[in-house]
């Protein structure tokens, strides 16, 4: 039986199959995965979501003993409350390694061990728990704001400005643990919607490009004049929207600015954020998407590098693509598409306009862009 045969003949015994079951090439990109593994992991619609799931281990020693034949399985994968294992099991042919079966939820002993069987409740629990006390802050900070109105205690007001700072950073922080806790336990579902994506885009634009000119940054948008009407889900592409505009504000230098722009291109879109930043090393630039990667430039303020992941797995899972391009003292653009879709049967989106994403000091526009260009006072 060649690879391809075995290919075949795995679709045929596991497609229907409740276990999270992938076959991949040599190269462990994926060549199929059934609903179950897609389902639970979303990530595996991505060429290279099995080497994703595995990037905390070293991947040319883990090469070395597939191509001896032995099998591997990699225990406790870091995503919270996410902790599966990954069982390869390697195809030869002739000696030479061909592909691999890719088990997922077993612990080595034949049982199966995924976690909870409602992890949305594991995860809403842990959203609960953070923001109960972050809301308890914040409210804290507005009343003591006021007593302070019309004092000269320059002192306390910096301290209270520090505070809200630093929660703001535990909100994202924490909402970005959520967010990629959502997707790889395969419960994050898209709100869709039907609207105008120039006209949401330029809202968007609007809002951040205020934020932006107050670090001496410009934010320009270009987006055709007509209307784009398609379906997409408003809430988590802000979410992906803001991260990439707050990366271009992050790894910043002199003469620094940002474009926006969206064309049409047959059946799909093409995003764009560019900027001419610092740039970004071509020895990390592979590494970007992964999570929980982060690197950190003398001109530049560190995260937990979530952002970028959570970027890429909304787009995904919206049926898109994305890509990146870099030079070092350049600037950076990262690009993505999105299809063109109508449905008539999902409710409308009407864009905000700018002062919306400014009047809510909660929104994703100050979560995502506070480090970068300060938080709301109380």
């Amino acid at each position: 039986m060649n690879f391809d045969e075995f290919v075949y003949v795995s679709k045929v015994m596991y497609e229907n199959t409740m276990d999270p079951i992938a076959i991949t090439n040599e190269k462990l990109n994926i060549c199929w995965a059934n609903n179950e593994a897609i389902k639970r992991f979303p990530s595996l619609t991505l060429q290279d979501g099995v080497l994703e799931l595995l990037n905390e281990y070293e991947i040319p020693e883990l090469f070395e003993i597939l191509k001896s034949g032995k099998s591997f399985l990699a225990k406790k994968l870091y995503e919270p409350f996410n902790e599966v294992s990954i069982k390869l099991i390697p195809v030869l042919e002739d000696e030479d390694l061909v592909g691999c079966q890719v088990f997922f939820g077993y612990d080595g002993t034949g049982e199966y061990n995924l976690p909870s069987k409602h992890p949305e409740d594991v995860i809403a629990a842990f959203s609960n728990e953070y923001k109960m006390p972050l809301m308890v802050i914040f409210s804290t900070l507005g009343l003591i704001a006021r007593h302070l109105e019309g004092s000269d205690d320059d002192i306390t007001k910096s301290y209270i400005k520090l505070i809200t700072q630093n929660s703001y950073r535990i909100l994202r922080l924490s909402n970005n643990l959520t967010e990629v806790s959502r997707y790889r336990s395969g419960i994050a579902k898209l709100n869709l919607k039907t609207g105008d994506l120039c006209e949401y885009v330029r809202s968007l634009c609007e809002a951040a490009g205020i934020l932006t000119r107050s670090i001496g940054i410009p934010l320009e948008c270009v987006v055709p004049e007509k209307r784009i009407v398609t379906s997409f889900d408003p809430e988590r592409l802000t979410l992906a929207f803001y991260n990439l505009i707050s990366n271009s504000c992050k790894y910043t230098q002199e003469g620094n600015r940002i474009c926006v722009k969206l064309e049409e291109q047959g059946e799909k879109v093409v995003v764009s954020v560019s900027d001419k930043g610092e740039g970004i090393n071509s020895e990390i630039l592979s590494r970007i998407f992964e999570p929980y990667f982060s690197y950190k430039s003398e001109s530049s303020i560190s995260g937990a590098g979530l952002g970028l992941s959570i970027v890429k797995f909304v787009i995904t899972q919206h049926g898109g693509t994305i890509a990146v391009r870099s030079s070092e003292s350049k600037g950076t653009t990262v690009a993505f598409t999105l299809p063109l879709r109508k449905n008539d049967d999902l409710p409308d989106y009407i864009a905000q306009n700018g002062a919306d994403y400014l009047a809510d000091r909660f929104s994703s526009l100050y979560i995502e862009m506070s480090d970068v260009c300060g938080c709301p006072l109380p």
